[in-house]
Order: structure tokens, then C-alpha cells, then sequence
């Protein structure tokens, strides 16, 4: 059960409208409203506040979303830019819905289960560096951002995908 149909109809008409600097409000259940930027085809958000993959996976879907799942050159080229764009520089680092907890070496997504389609890991990347870096995090390398394997309980910023349905529930706590 949808907890407001203003959601889904602000949501369609974004998608409807396609303006490539739109952004998406999404508000759940009691949370503050988060503004998602239209990047090419998705949504995004930044969460500013520092915490492990394994709680950025929980901010993420708190706020309507999941962890990004980048599945193209395009979409990293783009999520890139715009990142630099923001002014984020080599302090910045952002999680991604990447790890391979459950079998070392084979990348997988927490969004959607499947093998990373996808993947621009740094020079030396992955690792897996003291034998526990088993999470994906996007930072700056050579110009661009790229993809690191990383200790999971870490911290970094979050950078969530909006979806295309919305996972705001009135029983979602």
C-alpha cells in the first residue's frame, strides 16, 4: 500500500516531463523529504552523513531507493561528472550497491542480486587488500571516480538510485 499517491503521480510526471536537470522529492514514511537529481536516465541522492555499507544500504531504501547500481560507461562517465561538477574531490567517497560478501571475487549487486554487469575499478583494483575488502565504493582517480574494493564497516557517503516503484510503505519502519 502506497502511503501517498502524491508520490507516485510527482514520480510519473517526472518521468513523463524527461528533463535532464529535473529532480524527483520523495518523502517515507515520517522521513525528511529527500530530492533525488535525474542524471541521463535515473534518479539520485547523497547522503552527506558518513556510515558503513552495510547501514548506507538501509539509508538508501529508508528513502525510497537503493544503493546505485552503475550499468553502463555512460552512467559512470555521467554519475562522474556530475560528482565533480558538485565540487566532491578525493575526500569523497560514496558506496555503491557492489560486494562480494558471499563469495570473494564475484561482484555482485544488493539492489538487484545479479553479477555487476558493469564495473571501472581503479588501477590495482580490486585487491582485496588484508583479505577484507569486500564492498564497492566509488572515489576520485586519475580525473575521474572509479570503483575500489573496501573494508564493508567503514565509512563513507552513500549514493542512492531512486527505483521505479517507491518502497514507501505505511508498515516500512
Amino acid at each position: 500500500m502506497i502511503k501517498s499517491g502524491s508520490v507516485l503521480i510527482a514520480f510519473v510526471l517526472c518521468l513523463l516531463a524527461g528533463d535532464a536537470n529535473s529532480s524527483l522529492s520523495v518523502t517515507c514514511n515520517g522521513n525528511p523529504q529527500q530530492a533525488y537529481q535525474k542524471i541521463n536516465s535515473k534518479y539520485y541522492f547523497i547522503w552527506h552523513t558518513k556510515v558503513s555499507w552495510f547501514n548506507a544500504a538501509h539509508v538508501c531504501r529508508r528513502l525510497g531507493g537503493d544503493l546505485v547500481l552503475i550499468e553502463s560507461e555512460e552512467e559512470m562517465t555521467s554519475v562522474s561528472n556530475f560528482l565533480l561538477s558538485q565540487g566532491y574531490d578525493g575526500s569523497a567517497w560514496f558506496w555503491t550497491s557492489g560486494n562480494d560478501i558471499t563469495q570473494n571475487r564475484r561482484f555482485q549487486s544488493i539492489t538487484n542480486g545479479m553479477p555487476l554487469s558493469y564495473t571501472k575499478w581503479s588501477h590495482g583494483e580490486p585487491d582485496n587488500a588484508g583479505g577484507n575488502e569486500h564492498c564497492v565504493h566509488l572515489w576520485l582517480r586519475d580525473g575521474s571516480f572509479k570503483m575500489n574494493d573496501w573494508i564493508c564497516n567503514e565509512r563513507a557517503q552513500v549514493l542512492c538510485q531512486n527505483q521505479n516503484h517507491t518502497r514507501c510503505w505505511e508498515a516500512y519502519n
